[in-house]
């Protein structure tokens, strides 16, 4: 008996989740014509031969190309030696920002390569730029 009130349950509960539900997904539709794309002046820069405990820095520049707000939902540095600013969250298409990248090279040594990633809400999620020292003695 148990094992058929739970067949009923179940049967009763598929049926109901099967309903019509034609008014599903209408008052969340979007324009897929309306999208956000961040777009890089430059994504590399060489800071050339530093010597290990300095501090470089270096501002890449980034626009909104696409036709929709761009959002920079998280900044992501490679390592804990490299701190990051950004001058905007939020672009509007046609509008220009900048990721502010600052690399402590205190016990580093050799061909050091840092990068930045910006999560957006953009067409390509995750873009990231990247900052190059030779660390000398």
């Amino acid at each position: 008996m148990r094992i058929t009130s739970l067949l009923f349950g179940f049967t009763a509960l598929f049926a109901i989740s099967c309903g019509s539900n034609n008014n599903q997904g209408s008052t969340q539709e979007t324009d897929s014509t309306q999208l956000a794309e961040l777009t890089y002046v430059e994504d590399f820069f060489d800071v050339g031969t530093i010597h290990s405990g300095e501090i470089v820095r270096h501002s890449f520049r980034f626009r909104n190309t696409g036709n929709a707000p761009l959002v920079v939902k998280d900044i992501i540095p490679s390592c804990g030696c490299t701190k990051v600013d950004v001058t905007s969250r939020i672009l509007k298409p046609g509008e220009e920002a900048s990721v502010e990248v600052v690399f402590d090279s205190k016990g580093w040594f050799g061909s050091q390569y840092k990068s930045v990633t910006l999560r957006t809400n953009g067409v390509i999620r995750e873009k990231s730029v990247t900052l190059k020292a030779n660390v000398v003695p």
